[in-house]
């Protein structure tokens, strides 16, 4: 004979754990920056990324850099813009582009080095480039 049931069965109760687990899973690297040598590789590239758009825009130029990532994407040295990945929107590098004795000099930092000081081009990718 069947009864009526009241209530949550376990099989409900074990679905919405799982659930549960699942959100938080997901959530957990945002949440906790699980993800900071990622994000750093991922500033480091677009800082790199930049430093050879603005040479190249200088070069092509011939004059400085006194521009944004908007003027180089505007222009076709860019595919897009770039912010640093760790905290969002609104965080633009800061870059500038002059010539000393003829040679491009460029700097470029990522706003939030102060509180991620690994965000900052290795000496190695200067030698190269």
């Amino acid at each position: 004979m069947l009864r009526n049931q009241k209530g949550i069965s376990i099989y409900g109760i074990i679905s919405i754990i799982a659930f549960l687990a699942l959100i938080f899973i997901l959530a957990l690297p945002s949440m906790f920056n699980l993800n900071e040598k990622e994000n750093e590789d991922l500033c480091i590239k677009q800082q790199e990324q930049l430093y050879k758009a603005i040479k190249q825009y200088m070069i092509d130029r011939g004059t400085d850099f006194t521009a944004d990532a908007v003027e180089l994407k505007r222009t076709g040295y860019l595919n897009s813009t770039f912010e640093c990945p760790e905290n969002g929107v609104g965080d633009k590098y800061q870059m500038s582009g002059t010539f000393v004795n003829g040679e491009p000099v460029i700097s470029i930092s990522c706003p939030n080095v102060g509180e991620f000081p690994g965000h900052v081009i290795p000496e190695a990718f200067f030698l190269k480039n």
